[in-house]
């Protein structure tokens, strides 16, 4: 057995990558699950509002909550144009992030389950989820979002399909 160094030049380029986009439904999704936790914040702080006495942080706090929420929606809307994976032969990357760009690559050799799963509100909107348990320690999953049922479910057997052929 070798272990010859590989030329970076000739490797492919994470980021040259051609990633399919997630589903357009997903950014409604987002909105949707920002809506209600920031109603939900909001009215907690309405709430405390109501008491004789208005604490000046009360105020303070209602005017964070409107401002990051405003900010947050604007955020959301960048984060799905970067919102996307790729299928390989031997891996699965996935990208994402806007502030903190990253993108994680999983070799299939590491993965140990693969499940789809949704949300109440990924549900409504006909949207899942797919979860990548793999058996690195410090990242022990990758979760892919806003993918239709049909796009789920191909992922997954693809990737099990590559599983089943590496350990026979």
């Amino acid at each position: 057995m070798s272990n010859h160094q590989i030329e970076t030049a000739s490797t492919d380029l994470i980021e040259e990558l051609h990633y399919e986009p997630v589903s357009p439904k997903f950014k409604s999704v987002q909105i949707a699950s920002a809506v209600i936790a920031y109603s939900l914040l909001a009215a907690l702080a309405l709430l405390l509002l109501l008491i004789d006495d208005i604490p000046w942080w009360c105020v303070a706090a209602e005017t964070v909550i409107v401002v990051s929420f405003i900010i947050n929606l604007t955020i959301l809307r960048e984060a799905y144009k970067l919102k996307g994976y790729a299928l390989r032969k031997h891996d699965i990357t996935y990208r994402g992030g806007v502030i903190f760009p990253k993108i994680t690559t999983v070799p299939f050799a590491r993965i140990q389950q693969v499940s789809i799963k949704q949300n109440p509100i990924s549900r409504y909107f006909g949207l899942c989820a797919i979860d990548i348990v793999n058996g690195a320690q410090g990242l022990s999953s990758l979760t892919i979002q806003g993918l239709t049922k049909e796009k789920a479910d191909a992922i997954k057997n693809a990737i099990t399909q590559r599983l089943n052929n590496n350990h026979d």
